[in-house]
């Protein structure tokens, strides 16, 4: 009786014991825990480990995307640079040497092509050497029926510029009508054409074709003796008359001798004079001013 009394006891003491036994506690279960009583989720915690470790979670593909991004950035930049610095250390100091060379030379170019060309620099107080190289210039030899542009040209300062025709028949001391000087333009082409003799030519701009037309009528009477400078012939006297004549389906007025030409002009669509003193130089001018091949694409005038 006393054993069955100790069994039960026992049994009750371990029902007791069984009942007080608990789980264990892990670190886990304290997390589980706590993210529950403070209502976070597994995806919070992953992102805030992501922006600990300095990357997108949103979009783990962009990693790789912001180098690139930076670099195109720094190359950019560094392009830009570059050529910043060959811009100002070469391209503008190269723009700034060809304007000093632009401003150097002003030579002004007339409205025909030449073969060749000639340049004789004028000083105002050497004349007389002027004339000898201007008589030179146009006595040199040349391949028959090339035609040579005299550039004539003086240095003033740092400049070098055409003569003007006002300034031109100062030097060759060739008078010329003031009337006639007011509507001519101030640039001109001295010209030699190689034929069976060298012949000066001489090409003005008119601004106003009746008016020149009617100054050259009027300078017929002396013209041949006033320009004897430009066009030496010994056969050339001031009294010579002016007749006109059918060249190359263009009417010019000639002075003729024994059926030699001394001198002659001629206009060229009512806007340019020439004036020479042979028929070869201005059949060969009326040529090159009717050809697109001799234009002159440059021509200041």
């Amino acid at each position: 009786m006393a054993e069955e009394n100790s069994t039960t006891n026992e049994e009750n003491n371990f029902d007791k014991n069984d009942n007080a036994v608990k789980g264990i506690r892990t670190f886990e279960d304290d997390i589980a825990n706590y993210t529950k009583e403070k209502n976070f989720s597994i995806l919070d915690i992953a992102a805030e480990e992501a922006k600990v470790r300095s990357l997108s979670f949103e979009n783990p593909e962009e990693d790789g995307s912001f180098p690139r991004l930076k670099k195109a950035i720094i190359i950019f930049f560094i392009v830009l640079l570059v050529s910043a610095g060959g811009y100002f250390g070469f391209v503008k100091p190269l723009l700034k040497r060809s304007n000093v060379v632009n401003n150097f030379i002003q030579i002004t170019q007339g409205p025909i092509l030449t073969d060749q060309k000639i340049e004789i620099i004028v000083s105002p107080d050497k004349r007389e050497v002027f004339k000898r190289d201007l008589e030179s210039a146009l006595e040199e030899g040349q391949t028959e029926g090339n035609l040579t542009e005299i550039s004539v040209v003086k240095i003033s300062g740092e400049r070098k510029t055409s003569l003007n025709k006002d300034e031109f028949f100062s030097m060759v001391s060739a008078p010329m009508p003031q009337g006639l000087k007011d509507y001519l333009e101030k640039d001109f082409m001295l010209l030699s054409f190689s034929g069976m003799d060298n012949s000066p030519i001489l090409v003005f701009k008119a601004k106003s074709y009746t008016y020149v037309f009617s100054e050259m009528l009027k300078w017929e009477k002396s013209l041949t003796d006033d320009l004897k400078a430009i066009f030496p012939n010994d056969s050339l006297t001031g009294n010579d008359s002016f007749a006109d004549k059918y060249i190359q389906n263009h009417d010019a007025r000639i002075a003729e001798k024994d059926g030699q030409i001394d001198l002659a002009y001629a206009f060229i669509n009512r806007k340019y004079l020439v004036i020479t003193n042979n028929q070869e130089p201005l059949s060969e001018i009326f040529r090159r001013f009717s050809s697109v091949q001799y234009a002159n694409p440059r021509a200041g005038w």
